[in-house]
């Protein structure tokens, strides 16, 4: 079992190979830690990269590549990404679940904060590039998960709106 300091050591080379490569896939990561001496299965890669909530975006090549959270290397420019931020926010109910829409590459660290809070209400999560569905409590409340949503997600205050899918009324916060 590896100790404490190569977990750190390991993390820290991720961090450092994701942000100066293009890494296309976890065979590629794994390749480049066993070259620095960090043999690592595809699982503990895998929990790692959830850790450090490192994602995969779309680059503007078109090929998917691993990125670090707020890394904007593949992103927009910033005028251009806070006017998306502003504008791709939103929430919708169906049944138990709950759609949170996202700007685009944004979707699998919302859904891993979602995840992290362990609020009762919310049973797990399904990421996309730009969407997260969230499965819901039987019987739970839409204004309740919404508060719950907000506390966890601060960047949905004041920005959402939703449309109650049973009766078809939008709604705002």
């Amino acid at each position: 079992m590896h100790d404490t300091k190569d977990k750190k050591a390991r993390l820290q080379l991720i961090r450092m190979i994701v942000s100066n490569q293009a890494v296309a896939s976890q065979y590629d990561l794994l390749e480049e830690l066993d070259k620095a001496g960090f043999s690592s299965t595809q699982t503990t890669l895998s929990r790692d990269l959830k850790q450090l909530r490192i994602s995969k975006v779309r680059a503007r090549n078109g090929k998917s590549v691993y990125v670090l959270p707020n890394d904007g290397q593949h992103m927009p420019a910033p005028k251009q990404r806070e006017e998306v931020s502003m504008t791709r926010w939103g929430v919708m109910f169906s049944g138990n679940l709950m759609v949170v829409h996202t700007p685009p590459g944004h979707a699998s660290m919302v859904a891993y904060d979602i995840d992290c809070a362990r609020e009762g209400i919310f049973l797990g999560t399904v990421a996309g590039d730009d969407t997260v569905i969230v499965v819901m409590a039987e019987g739970a409340e839409r204004a309740d998960a919404t508060r719950r949503i907000q506390k966890i997600i601060p960047s949905l205050h004041g920005k959402v709106k939703f449309k109650d899918t049973d009766d078809g009324k939008e709604l705002t916060d």
